[in-house]
């Protein structure tokens, strides 16, 4: 893979940092009006010692946070990435064992500190909002899918944050970024995979302690890198199986509790181990209220899931996009490079625009989350700050599984064409994109399918666009500075026009048929409108912005026609 710092050398995300993010906003609200300098001022407590105490600080710290996660991830995780995915993983005697190539990156990464960057600093944590969480992870997994996710899967457990209690929270989150853990989602089993309600991993109760029994599918890193302290988040029944949603509790599992009984052999991401885990009685501890694991809890995890494969998506991308642009200007055929045939030039200027928009709806998500999850952090808030919250949750509640679900599908999109520009070469092994469309195929998959992302999308879309519907505000904030662009609002009035011939339709099941197309409209809408809010404040790449914007609204245009006939 092409071997540089992958945030020094992205053109276009350097942009979305120094130039398009509006970090007056952000940091003050994610920093609560730097609270935790002023603690530090009072305490000397080490782990708020870089808490910064003004906008220019906090963006100088995520500079450096940015500029040392690329170096790792561009310079050496890039190096070793196809060796890793060649050594794959071997399986043991109920052991996983990763090629040491991985286990050193890894270690690189967690003694930068980048391990535990879903944490508050109180905890030991790096303290970075969504929007800086969500380049790190793309930064990340330009690189490799494998290694990040073993490295990332930490910024599962930040749920605690939100759900455990405080006594929990000193205790458990402190020791899982001092002892580097991995963390797992404890949901699908072997019969039930989206159907989560009707789990059956049992949790019973026997003097003040819990002990689970079940058997648990799709565990990644479950089983910890070499012998590496893990646990599973696991969702179990404390209820009858009747009770459905309601009996289900969400629990801490260690690894050294229960067993691993194999490994998947899967198309993709050959080094990221996903577990079949057996629960004999293993001991279990409660997080939070009884009754609330899927109701509250673990929705409350998969939105970060859901962000950080938006994110996976964006980098594949990336990496696909720079690996197939660099092999077109240097591959001759005819006498010239193929990047001068105007049949390669074209799919790679497609690639090219649509990743600028996948980065902007990625952004866009992750500050959706920033401007609403921090006013719940016990803070006392004016009523006018708790209703901008509970407008920024309705938003985050839509966008992120609009997010995750056009991410991945433009991954699996982009990436089958950064293949083809390769021809044949592209599809030996001697080159990246083979791995990394191998990789590309898992993100409209996991954690959620592109089908659920819509089910979760599409009630959001379709009430939020009633004459007083949060979906229809948010539409009419991204419009603002490009209300003059005709080809814009063609677009707005068609999906519109989408949108209420869906409502129109009586059949249920008919309506569940087309959801897709409504929900794939409203994105090519809220991917147009970042897209020309981002060209509107450029300064040293308007023309490109321009051009790209151009190119996508002709497109955009094209497929919500295509829609709206097949709606009607």
């Amino acid at each position: 893979m092409i071997q540089s710092n992958y945030f020094q050398t992205n053109e276009d995300l350097k942009e979305h940092f120094y130039e398009l993010i509006d970090w007056n906003e952000i940091v003050p609200l994610y920093e609560n009006n730097f609270s935790d300098s002023k603690l530090y001022t009072e305490n000397n407590n080490p782990r708020l010692e870089y808490a910064p105490s003004n906008v220019d600080e906090a963006k100088s710290f995520y500079e450096e946070i940015l500029k040392s996660c690329g170096e790792i991830s561009g310079i050496y995780v890039s190096q070793v990435a196809a060796t890793v995915d060649a050594k794959g993983l071997k399986f043991d005697n109920g052991n996983v064992i990763h090629p040491q190539e991985m286990v050193d990156v890894i270690k690189m990464y967690h003694d930068a500190g980048l391990g535990p960057v879903a944490f508050k600093r109180k905890y030991g944590g790096l303290g970075a909002p969504s929007i800086i969480k969500a380049i790190i992870a793309e930064l990340m997994y330009r690189s490799d899918s494998s290694i990040t996710i073993a490295v990332g899967s930490m910024g599962l457990a930040a749920i605690l944050e939100a759900c455990a209690t405080d006594e929990m929270k000193e205790e458990w989150i402190p020791k899982l970024i001092s002892g580097n853990y991995t963390v797992t989602m404890g949901l699908s089993e072997p019969d039930f995979g989206s159907d989560l309600p009707s789990v059956t991993t049992k949790a019973t109760k026997a003097n003040d302690k819990w002990y689970l029994t079940g058997t648990k599918r799709f565990q990644t890193v479950a089983c910890g890198i070499n012998g590496s302290p893990g646990i599973t988040l696991t969702l179990a029944r404390t209820g009858t199986q009747e009770s459905g949603a309601r009996g289900l509790s969400f629990f801490i599992v260690e690894n050294k509790d229960y067993a691993v009984q194999g490994i998947e052999k899967k198309l993709g991401i050959k080094a990221s181990a996903t577990c079949e885990t057996v629960f004999e009685n293993s001991e279990g501890y409660l997080v939070g209220k009884e009754g609330f694991g899927l109701v509250k809890y673990v929705m409350g995890m998969l939105n970060g899931a859901r962000l950080s494969v938006s994110s996976q998506g964006t980098g594949i991308v990336t990496a696909a996009y720079e690996e197939a642009i660099k092999y077109a200007k240097e591959r001759i055929q005819f006498g010239k490079p193929i990047y001068e045939i105007p049949a390669v030039r074209r799919m790679l200027d497609r690639m090219e625009r649509e990743l600028a928009g996948m980065r902007c709806l990625m952004v866009e998500a992750a500050y959706s989350v920033d401007k609403y999850y921090w006013y719940e952090d016990g803070r006392t808030v004016t009523p006018e700050d708790s209703k901008t919250g509970k407008f920024w949750e309705k938003v985050a509640n839509t966008l992120t599984p609009i997010s995750k679900y056009y991410n991945s599908e433009m991954c699996n999109d982009l990436v089958y064409d950064g293949l083809q520009v390769l021809g044949g070469a592209g599809y030996t092994e001697d080159y990246d994109l083979s791995r990394l469309y191998r990789d590309a195929r898992i993100t409209n998959i996991y954690d959620g399918t592109t089908q659920i992302q819509v089910n979760a999308a599409i009630g959001g879309i379709t009430s939020g666009m009633s004459p007083t519907g949060t979906f229809r505000a948010y539409l009419d904030h991204l419009a603002k500075g490009s209300e003059s662009n005709s080809k814009l609002q063609e677009i707005r009035t068609l999906f519109e026009s989408i949108v209420e011939t869906y409502k129109s339709i009586g059949d249920q099941q008919t309506k569940e048929t087309y959801s897709f197309e409504v929900v794939e409209s409203a994105a090519r809408v809220v991917v147009g409108y970042l897209m020309e809010r981002a060209k509107n404040k450029s300064t040293k790449r308007k023309e490109l912005r321009t051009q790209w914007c151009k190119g996508f609204h002709t497109d955009s245009l094209a497929i919500l026609s295509a829609n709206k006939i097949k709606l009607s």
